[in-house]
């Protein structure tokens, strides 16, 4: 480990300590009201057993509909962005229909999708939508700042389309198109949750809800901890496989 990077991870552990400590003295002295309890009280809520199962239930429904959205909308926003890619006279509408798709309210289309997808499948469908918004932007990027150089180069080796997309486009790629996955697992979180404040039976978003409604704090707190949580955890993930991904190219480019 060199010296940069532990003197980051000091700072680090120190900003979150810093932190911590200022969330308990704010909220033990009351600063902010009844709304901001201090740490201790809401780290005690980890430590209630029938609370406790009860976020163990609502994070397994949580991150399964944001998994099945966030699979759902990368694989879609791959395939499209490769379409307009291969088929230039499409892109200018693909590009105008994934702005249009990323530009609707969730709230006008929340009822829509309750009626085609179900209450269940509504927490799913909502998160599928910014990521696929945003894979097909960042794959996009990615496959056009291919080197031309080496397009001519595999070109004048006889290669065809197909040939310069899988050798060249789709490997350059890559560090795209994993920065957007990095970017699109928050977003994926976030319309779970929302879509499961239409009615879903069980999840993070309605113990979020449950808990504002009941002026339960601690519980509310707690569970967006476990929300920021799941997704730092998720960032964190993909930016060492996105940083992996940069180096194995450049070793490779190099």
């Amino acid at each position: 480990m060199t010296a940069p990077t532990l003197r980051s991870m000091v700072y680090t552990m120190a900003g979150c300590v810093l932190l911590m400590c200022a969330w308990e003295a704010v909220g033990r002295y009351g600063v902010l009201g009844k709304t901001f309890p201090a740490l201790s009280q809401v780290l005690l809520v980890f430590a209630d057993v029938p609370r406790r199962a009860l976020l163990l239930r609502s994070i397994a429904a949580t991150m399964g509909s944001a998994a099945a959205g966030y699979a759902a909308g990368m694989c879609l926003g791959v395939a499209v962005a490769m379409l307009a890619h291969l088929a230039p006279l499409l892109r200018g509408g693909l590009d105008r229909l994934a702005v249009l798709v990323n530009a609707l309210p969730v709230i006008a289309i929340a009822p829509v999708l309750i009626i085609t997808a179900g209450r269940e499948g509504t927490p799913a469908a909502l998160a599928s939508v910014p990521v696929f918004f945003l894979l097909y932007t960042a794959t996009g990027a990615g496959l056009r700042a291919a080197s031309q150089r080496l397009q001519l180069v595999l070109t004048s080796l006889g290669a065809n389309r197909w040939q310069r997309l899988a050798k060249l486009e789709a490997v350059s790629a890559v560090p795209s198109i994993l920065s957007g996955m990095k970017i699109a697992a928050g977003s994926a979180m976030i319309g779970a949750i929302v879509g499961e404040w239409f009615g879903a039976p069980s999840g993070l978003g309605v113990v979020v809800l449950n808990s504002m409604q009941n002026f339960q704090v601690p519980l509310l707190w707690a569970t967006v901890i476990v929300i920021a949580a799941i997704t730092l955890s998720a960032y964190g993930l993909l930016t060492l496989a996105e940083r992996a991904a940069r180096r194995r190219i450049g070793e490779c480019g190099g």
